[in-house]
């Protein structure tokens, strides 16, 4: 009985050093993270940022293209790219009939703001009217709505 009642009682005491220490951190944190005070917060609601409208921009191309659209989508200020490889589902005549050789695609998703849309635009219409080779299909889409002033930033390119 002797030993069971100094197992409970170290058991005890290491529980209770485990919830001082735990307090302590607690404590700790509670002075390290201060919340703003209430003019601080009064401000951040105050500011209001210039947003602009954001669009999704969908083009698609052919494999072996992939990689200049994006440089091209990159280069007139797109701030984040997706590429994902497709297929085409056209049978074999119908692909001889349109002289279309390559059935592997790539699906382009680029975020762009509403002041650079005409720049692509034209850049991209250029770009897929150079040759046979380079042709492909682009569209926007707008977004309504983006969860957290922090992702429309990094969606922007506008983080400091």
């Amino acid at each position: 009985m002797a030993e069971e009642k100094k197992k409970k009682s170290k058991k005890s005491e290491k529980e209770s050093s485990k919830d001082h220490k735990e307090h302590k951190f607690r404590e700790k944190l509670k002075r390290a993270v201060k919340p703003p005070k209430k003019e601080e917060k009064q401000k951040l609601f105050e500011e209001k940022p210039d947003l602009q409208r954001l669009f999704l921009l969908t083009v698609v191309v052919e494999q072996p293209v992939a990689n200049q659209v994006v440089k091209l989508l990159q280069d007139l200020g797109s701030s984040a790219q997706f590429v994902h490889n497709g297929r085409g589902t056209a049978p074999s005549e119908i692909m001889g009939i349109l002289n279309a050789s390559v059935d592997r695609k790539a699906i382009i998703n680029a975020f762009v703001s509403e002041d650079k849309m005409q720049a692509i635009t034209e850049e991209l219409g250029i770009f897929l009217g150079l040759s046979r080779k380079n042709r492909g299909v682009g569209f926007f889409i707008p977004l309504s709505s983006i969860q957290g002033i922090r992702m429309y930033k990094y969606l922007t390119q506008t983080i400091l």
